[in-house]
């Protein structure tokens, strides 16, 4: 990510630096070629005789020979100092996008361990009051408050996992899933009876294209489960999915998200109805293993549809 960011910043210095020099080059050599005078016949002699016709043709000759050598020259010149020049500002924007980024680096890789290390201290007495709540025997009035109490441990759980998912995925410390045979349209159809009861509308499939082939499965099914998460909670009678190729598309109706929102849809903690459940990790998960597999995942929005298309990339067992 950060590479990223570094590129970005050396790119667009030198695209700009590269757009000057060519205007600059080019005002130069335009200046020049204007500045040179324009040969004349010689005022004091006839000229209708031949000599001074050919004195004036040799003198027209010369002046513009010269000419397209002083510009070759100028020409040469300008390519070496711009060359130079180019070199110069690489190797300082190099160097000055190093120091930019580094402190940003530094402030989110402590947020990255503290994330971890408070996921993981949060995660034994969870498991601890879980436990405990499960072991409790109460009564039927009662049982709505343990229920409750349940129910909300069973969510901060998830929250936990999630964050705990997301440090290591950042920490390149989760591994690969190894990849699979894997069926599209058969997952999808037991993930649609999975959702289904969660859903009170349609979901309806089609397949324009099958594929069955070698995929990391489980980080298949996990994108697919977040994707289609998400489509229950925001959809109101109709998910639509579809398979072309390695291609998937899960699209919802309800609000349409604007345009502003779609910059920020896969960012953590970041949701467009902050009135529905959820901790807004779940988009940015999927993104963050399609990413780890080189996977491309997009968002549109319109005419109150909702689109998520995921294109996977095949991987060889290795």
């Amino acid at each position: 990510m950060f590479r990223k960011l570094r590129n970005r910043i050396i790119l667009t210095t030198m695209v700009v630096a590269t757009v000057v020099l060519l205007l600059s080059g080019t005002i130069i050599m335009l200046s020049a070629s204007t500045m040179r005078p324009e040969p004349k016949p010689h005022p004091e002699l006839n000229n209708n005789s031949a000599m001074v016709r050919r004195d004036d043709e040799e003198l027209r000759k010369f002046i513009e020979t010269d000419r397209k050598e002083g510009d070759a020259r100028l020409l040469a010149t300008l390519l070496c100092v711009g060359t130079v020049i180019e070199l110069a500002v690489f190797l300082i924007v190099f160097y000055l996008s190093q120091k930019i980024v580094e402190p940003v680096k530094d402030s989110y890789d402590k947020q990255r361990v503290f994330i971890a290390n408070a996921s993981h201290e949060l995660k034994t007495p969870l498991a601890v009051i879980q436990a405990n709540i499960e072991a409790l025997d109460v009564d039927k009035d009662n049982e709505k408050w343990k229920n409750n109490i349940e129910t909300e441990v069973n969510h901060a759980n998830k929250l936990v996992l999630d964050l705990l998912r997301l440090a290591r995925m950042d920490a390149g410390s989760i591994k690969k899933s190894r990849p699979e045979e894997v069926d599209l349209e058969a997952e999808i159809k037991k993930r649609i009876e999975l959702f289904q009861p969660k859903f009170k509308g349609a979901i309806k499939f089609a397949s324009t294209n099958n594929y069955v082939g070698m995929l990391p499965k489980q980080d298949v099914l996990q994108v697919l489960d977040i994707l289609l998460d998400n489509a229950t909670k925001y959809g109101n009678k109709k998910i639509s999915i579809s398979i072309k190729n390695t291609s998937i598309s899960i699209s919802n109706d309800g609000a349409e998200i604007t345009e502003k929102d779609l910059e920020k849809v896969f960012d953590r903690f970041y949701q467009t109805d902050k009135t529905n459940e959820g901790s807004g990790l779940g988009l940015a998960i999927a993104k963050a293993i399609c990413e780890q597999n080189d996977w491309a995942i997009n968002c549109k929005s319109e005419k109150n549809r909702t689109c998520f298309t995921v294109m996977f990339a095949e991987k060889r067992c290795t």
